[in-house]
């Protein structure tokens, strides 16, 4: 189960900033790609979290796209992931609540699905890793996430 960061390098003559520069010409020479005139840019993605058999955030990522899970790659926002992290905190202020708050999901491959100390630390882990993600990109502006399973 990870989530991917997802940024936009600009590479137009006319941009103004010459580390953005730098990095784009730094992506077509490890890529070997050629500039792009008609649109120089690249979307560079990298790996920002990961979890194992956390079935209920697996879930809740899948519930974002309508339920439907076939391991495919799911668009989040910042704000989808700060919903998640405070859902995640308030299971863990309140474990009672963790069957209607963020409830485990049965299927293939998925670990426990009881509301255990596993659990529990699978919301820990969440909280952990989500507020590490938003503060590294606290002061970038065009950034995505991607959520995807591989089973």
């Amino acid at each position: 189960m990870y989530l991917y960061r997802r940024e936009y390098v600009g590479g137009w003559d006319w941009n103004d900033n010459p580390k953005e520069m730098k990095l784009y010409s730094d992506i077509l020479e490890y890529t070997g790609a050629e500039r792009c005139v008609g649109s120089p840019h690249a979307q560079v993605e990298v790996c920002v979290a990961y979890w194992r058999k956390a079935n209920a955030v697996h879930k809740w990522f899948c519930d974002l796209d309508g339920g439907h899970d076939a391991c495919q790659p799911i668009y989040v926002t910042k704000g989808n992931l700060i919903e998640l992290r405070d859902l995640a905190k308030s299971v863990i202020e309140q474990p009672a609540m963790a069957g209607d708050v963020l409830p485990t999901a049965k299927g293939f491959f998925f670990g426990s699905y009881d509301y255990n100390d596993w659990y529990m630390e699978d919301m820990k882990n969440t909280v952990e890793q989500i507020d590490k993600v938003l503060e590294s990109c606290k002061n970038h502006e065009y950034v995505d996430f991607i959520y995807q399973s591989s089973w």
